[in-house]
């Protein structure tokens, strides 16, 4: 039987969620004996002259599969001030005239513009879209996406290397401690700001580990709002930043950790909270749709009201006290994993690309 030819798109090599994300799942694709696997690299996300994607396309041949990983900042910027629209309209067009079928992940994709609303639009010219939630199925139906070409794949988890949790502490100089994690990198949705501010009410005991670096100019500037928050509040000792956290130092701190937390704002998917949950260590989300789905799948989770510090404080107290429901999340953390290893995605996945080729 000849193999399907598949090309994907991404980000690769950087320190970017995409690029971690599609590197786990081209792992288990090339597992896949019908498959042949050709990842063509973003390497200038930042790209403004439309020739770099012409030319990243040149070697992909006629009647293929192209599977895009797509998020609004991967896919460069047409050189007009104060105008916000990404080559993705590019991208297709070609794949288009080459008779590719394109089946696009959708990460993230914007709303709060004309132009974001037009290139959404746009997307309906692929052939299939991936999305990992049904509120995001919920968007573009809204926004006049065939419903028929949508598949919902979450995204997977990792498998974990799970290491002792008091050798993990005495390494990384916090013994006795209590360990509350955010994970993934730093950006104002996510909402550190609210985390370091109720600090000070727990336990003298409890520390802070911010894990994850900035990317943009303004995640930079938000990152230093953090560092200034944590000195006026005098909690030096209690917090704890550690930039970009390469992929041998994520068990040493995933391991440490006695509860995630993802006070998002805004948010599409989390690719950081499955890597938490992989961990099966108990956490703390806010209540946005996304995470509400997740917990009413799997029941893996805690939630509190999104933007409320108090009843975010009151979940963290309690669930770092409560032994019988962090054992009982750690159980169906593990069932979520089962769900949603990236070989089931993998598999999944695969399935999509033998439905186009027929």
């Amino acid at each position: 039987m000849s193999k399907i030819h598949v090309n994907i798109l991404t980000s690769r090599n950087i320190n970017c969620g995409i690029a971690d994300t599609t590197e786990q799942l081209v792992n288990e694709l090339e597992k896949c004996k019908n498959l042949e696997i050709n990842v063509i690299p973003i390497g200038d996300t930042d790209a403004n002259n439309p020739l770099y994607f012409i030319k990243l396309l040149n070697g992909i041949k006629e009647n293929q599969i192209t599977h895009i990983q797509y998020q609004p900042d991967l896919y460069g910027k047409l050189p007009v001030p104060s105008l916000e629209v990404n080559y993705l309209p590019l991208v297709i067009s070609i794949l288009k005239l080459r008779r590719n079928k394109i089946v696009t992940t959708l990460h993230e994709v914007g709303l709060n513009s004309q132009i974001n609303r037009l290139i959404l639009k746009f997307l309906n010219s692929s052939d299939r879209l991936v999305v990992h939630n049904m509120k995001m199925i919920e968007i573009l139906k809204k926004n006049g996406i065939d419903e028929n070409k949508i598949f919902e794949i979450p995204l997977g988890s990792s498998e974990p290397e799970i290491l002792d949790k008091n050798e993990c502490k005495a390494k990384l100089e916090v013994s006795g401690r209590k360990i509350i994690t955010i994970f993934g990198f730093v950006s104002q949705n996510k909402g550190h700001d609210l985390i370091i501010e109720i600090l000070p009410k727990l336990d003298e005991n409890t520390v802070l580990f911010v894990a994850g670096s900035a990317r943009t100019g303004d995640q930079e500037k938000y990152k230093k709002s953090l560092e200034n928050q944590v000195l006026s509040l005098g909690l030096e000792n209690r917090v704890k930043f550690f930039n970009f956290v390469d992929k041998k130092d994520l068990p040493v701190i995933a391991s440490a950790t006695d509860l995630f937390i993802y006070p998002y704002r805004w948010i599409v998917a989390s690719a950081a909270l499955s890597l938490g949950l992989s961990y099966r260590v108990p956490t703390i989300t806010s209540d946005l749709s996304y995470f509400k789905e997740i917990k009413d799948r799997y029941d893996c989770i805690e939630l509190f009201e999104n933007g409320n510090k108090q009843d975010l404080f009151i979940k963290i107290k309690h669930l770092l006290k409560d032994k019988k429901r962090q054992d009982y999340l750690k159980k169906k953390c593990e069932e979520f994993y089962d769900e949603t290893s990236w070989r089931s995605v993998a598999i999944k996945t695969s399935g999509i690309y033998s439905e186009l080729i027929g």
